[in-house]
């Protein structure tokens, strides 16, 4: 269960994230939306401990994050750039050595899948490729909250729909929290089960897809693609939605 109460963020004189109130006690994979710079990743850094807040309080089953937190049951990939000498193989099982719940089977199942040259040194993986290395050690790790920050930049079509399909093969073998944020919002629509909108430091919208429908049919739109659901709300909603 991920709580966050009252979570206010601020970088100097700028608030990044305002008053927010979350509760997230169901496993599932849930889209995190939002423009650029309004929040997503100070969000998800939050919540994996690698920042602390400037207010309020995070929890993941009951434990306080913050950056002193040990062990957050959380688990996001930040950057690998220590490692950029290591090859690939070693680099997947590197990650697994301090995490005795590390699926080392899914994570040389999915090296192959997404023909990833075990031998490779990852300083000199393509950007999307050291972006599903990184990706695959997050999944692997079989934490209770797994944190996926625009996992797909740098992918190409099929690398997009393998990916969706991976994701959907981890969660159904390891049932979690899974939240991802994403700006290519109508390839994950069918992969998700609930939606985050954060826009301006602010939630606006948390609740599921079928809530969305509801949602829009309120504003008085019918048949609304996600993205169009996202833009309307972005633009013509103006206070927190839990």
């Amino acid at each position: 269960m991920i709580e966050l109460s009252n979570v206010n963020k601020q970088y100097g004189q700028a608030t990044v994230l305002k008053n927010i109130n979350l509760r997230i006690g169901e496993p599932g994979i849930y889209c995190l939306l939002g423009r650029n710079g309004v929040g997503k990743t100070t969000l998800l850094k939050s919540i994996a401990g690698y920042q602390n807040i400037s207010d309020g309080e995070i929890r993941v089953d009951g434990k306080e994050i913050t950056t002193a937190t040990l062990d957050t049951g959380v688990s996001y990939i930040e950057n690998l750039s220590k490692h950029f000498n290591l090859p690939v193989r070693k680099l997947l099982s590197i990650a697994g050595e301090v995490n005795p719940s590390y699926d080392f089977d899914f994570a040389f199942e999915m090296m192959d899948r997404f023909e990833l040259d075990g031998k490779k040194k990852f300083n000199n993986l393509s950007f999307g490729m050291k972006t599903m290395v990184s990706t695959i050690i997050c999944l692997a790790s079989n934490k209770k909250v797994i944190l996926l920050d625009e996992p797909v930049i740098g992918f190409d079509a099929i690398m997009r729909a393998e990916f969706y399909d991976m994701l959907v093969e981890s969660y159904k073998k390891h049932p979690r929290i899974i939240i991802v944020s994403t700006h290519i919002i109508d390839e994950i629509e069918k992969t998700i089960e609930k939606l985050i909108i954060i826009d301006k430091g602010a939630i606006r919208f948390f609740d599921t897809l079928k809530a969305v429908e509801t949602e829009a049919n309120s504003l008085g739109i019918q048949q609304l693609s996600l993205q169009d659901f996202f833009i309307q709300m972005v633009r013509h909603k103006g206070g927190d939605t839990k």
